[in-house]
């Protein structure tokens, strides 16, 4: 009996290590292997060692004399280390200690998970951020469901648009709710925010309340200190025009001109309202989004690349989303796309060849659990007609080898290193 008791034990400890070896386990690495010294301290600024990987990206925390701020990959640390520069110039013209110590509690409370898997990795980690896991996941139907929330549901009476009156408030609220996060800024507020070089709607607070601080008085006192304008917003690669939009435009403004842009391409009213509605979506990445779908012009379907945006639900989320939607203008400009796919809300396309392209901002994969379900899922997701068909799969980064076996065997062709990692 007790015999085979322990055979059984050590079945299942042998088939537990088995099940492990299926999988990667991507190792910590140092700062200094990964980073240039630009990006690895400078000014009130250093990167926290070691840096961790989910299978995807590298999480760096960095910690900086005004809180600490979370990065999902390098090309989202270079847009951190940009705004505490821009914080280090404001620094110097006036106090913002006070700012950012009233603000810290916040600041601590976005990264407070990323630092304790710096701390206790092996206890804490537990795979990639739920919001790029559902960017793997089926949406076919999800916009256009999304919008019927909006267009149709609901109880009460109609009104004289034919929608219910609770449907009708729905919808106002969430455009009263974007109007409340974006509206606020001022036009010396993105004049400041110019001249730093940084995105008018970060979602940095301690840079959102020193910039207002500082726009008011900027508005009635002339300060000798200016600031060189960068020619984009680093990391994102933007048309001059759109950049000026951004910078110079009422926000409000920017939503109008965009219906007839977005009635264009094929979404329904109710889906424009919703996608302008989106939290995440802020004004840099609907001008973003829509100058991506510029680049594409005369590719079908790219209404698509709204409506699978309309579901993005969390700041990490979209900028891979947006980042992604990048690549698949990179495989334009080497290869025409014929259309747009439907179905994974990684961005995904059909060449004229029939070859179908998928495309993910992910700068470091591993072959771990979570990246061979979000395989399976992608796979499953794309329409049942492009299945079958040649398969490439365009990546930010780098692929581990036996990522590249999985892929392969899967049946897909790698593109890796096509998006440029900054180096400031």
């Amino acid at each position: 009996m007790r015999t085979t008791m322990g055979l059984a034990i050590l079945a299942g400890v042998l088939s537990g290590v088995a099940a492990a070896e299926q999988f990667e386990a991507p190792a910590d690495q140092s700062v200094e292997a990964l980073l240039p010294e630009s990006m690895a301290a400078g000014e009130n600024f250093k990167v926290q060692d070691p840096v961790l990987s989910d299978g995807l990206m590298h999480r760096f925390v960095l910690d900086s004399r005004f809180g600490k701020f979370d990065a999902y990959g390098q090309i989202d640390l270079a847009l951190r280390i940009r705004e505490v520069a821009a914080l280090t110039q404001l620094s110097k013209i006036s106090p913002l200690d006070a700012v950012a110590s009233g603000l810290g509690n916040g600041v601590m409370s976005e990264v407070s998970t990323v630092t304790d898997v710096a701390k206790r990795p092996v206890e804490t980690i537990t795979g990639i951020p739920r919001g790029i896991s559902h960017l793997f996941r089926g949406a076919v139907a999800e916009g256009r469901e999304a919008a019927s929330d909006v267009k149709g549901a609901g109880a009460g009476s109609a009104d004289g648009s034919g929608q219910s009156q609770s449907t009708v408030a729905k919808g106002k609220a969430a455009a009263q709710h974007y109007a409340d996060r974006y509206f606020g800024g001022t036009a010396a507020e993105r004049r400041w925010y110019k001249k730093l070089g940084v995105d008018p709607y970060t979602s940095n607070q301690v840079l959102r309340q020193a910039v207002h601080k500082d726009a008011k008085l900027d508005a009635s006192a002339a300060f000798g200190v200016r600031f060189v304008a960068l020619p984009e917003i680093a990391g994102l690669g933007i048309a001059r025009h759109a950049l000026d939009a951004i910078y110079n435009e009422d926000p409000a403004v920017l939503r109008a001109r965009q219906r007839d842009t977005l009635t264009g391409l094929g979404l329904t009213p109710a889906e424009v309202e919703h996608w302008q509605n989106n939290l995440v979506l802020s004004p840099t990445r609907q001008t973003l989004l829509l100058e991506a779908a510029h680049s594409l012009d005369g590719v079908a379907g790219r209404a698509e690349l709204f409506r699978h945006a309309m579901g993005l639900a969390s700041e990490t989320e979209a900028k891979v989303y947006l980042r992604s939607v990048g690549l698949l203008v990179v495989v334009h400009r080497q290869q025409p796309l014929a259309s747009v796919l439907p179905g994974v809300r990684l961005p995904a396309a059909r060449l004229a060849d029939g070859r179908i392209v998928v495309c993910g901002a992910f700068e470091s994969v591993y072959w771990t659990a979570d990246v061979a379900e979000g395989e399976r899922d992608i796979r499953e997701s794309l329409p049942a007609d492009a299945r079958d068909a040649p398969r490439e799969i365009w990546l930010e980064g780098a692929v581990s080898e036996r990522a590249r076996q999985e892929f392969e065997q899967l049946g897909w062709h790698i593109h890796e290193n096509v998006g440029i990692v900054p180096a400031l």
